[in-house]
C-alpha cells in the first residue's frame, strides 16, 4: 500500500512548475509593463497603436500644416481615413477615446461572492392598549399620600 504525503491546500493544481516565458512585449509575464495582458484583451493593442497613429496625424496637420493628400502619403493611409481621423478630432472623440482598457480583475474587489440575506420584515407594534385595573380591597387607587 502506498501512502501520500499531506500537501498544502494552496499549492498548484498539478504541483507543476509553470514557466514564465512572456510574449513579444516582455520576456516575463511577472515583469510586463502592460496594464492588462494582451492575451486577455487582444483588440486593445491594435486600438492603442491606431490611437497613437491618429494623434500623430493630427499633430502633423497642426505643426506642419500638411494637406490631406500629404498626410495620406506620409502615413500611407487613404484620404478617406485621414478625413475620418480629422473628423474625430474635431468632434472631440479622439481625445475621449479610452486607450488603456480596464483590468478584467478590477471589479473583483467590489463583487460579492455570496448572496446577501433577505432583510427581516419590519416589526409591527400593536396600538397602545389602556388596561384599567381595579384596586384591591382595602387600597385606594388615589395616588396622594
Amino acid at each position: 500500500m502506498m501512502t501520500l504525503a499531506p500537501v498544502r491546500a494552496d499549492t498548484l493544481p498539478e504541483n507543476t512548475n509553470y514557466r514564465d516565458d512572456g510574449c513579444d512585449i516582455s520576456s516575463s509575464c511577472l515583469q510586463c509593463p502592460l496594464p492588462v495582458c494582451k492575451f486577455d484583451n487582444p483588440g486593445w493593442m491594435r486600438r492603442a497603436s491606431r490611437h497613437r497613429r491618429d494623434e500623430s496625424v493630427v499633430q502633423a496637420l497642426r505643426d506642419e500644416g500638411l494637406g490631406v493628400a500629404e498626410l495620406a502619403d506620409r502615413f500611407q493611409l487613404s484620404s478617406r481615413t485621414i478625413h475620418r481621423i480629422l473628423q474625430s478630432d474635431r468632434s472631440g472623440a479622439l481625445a475621449r477615446e479610452q486607450v488603456i482598457p480596464d483590468s478584467p480583475t478590477a471589479g473583483l474587489q467590489m463583487r460579492r461572492h455570496f448572496r446577501l440575506p433577505d432583510p427581516f420584515p419590519p416589526i409591527r407594534m400593536p396600538d397602545r392598549v389602556e388596561i384599567e385595573h381595579e384596586s384591591a380591597p382595602g387600597f385606594s387607587s388615589a395616588v396622594g399620600f
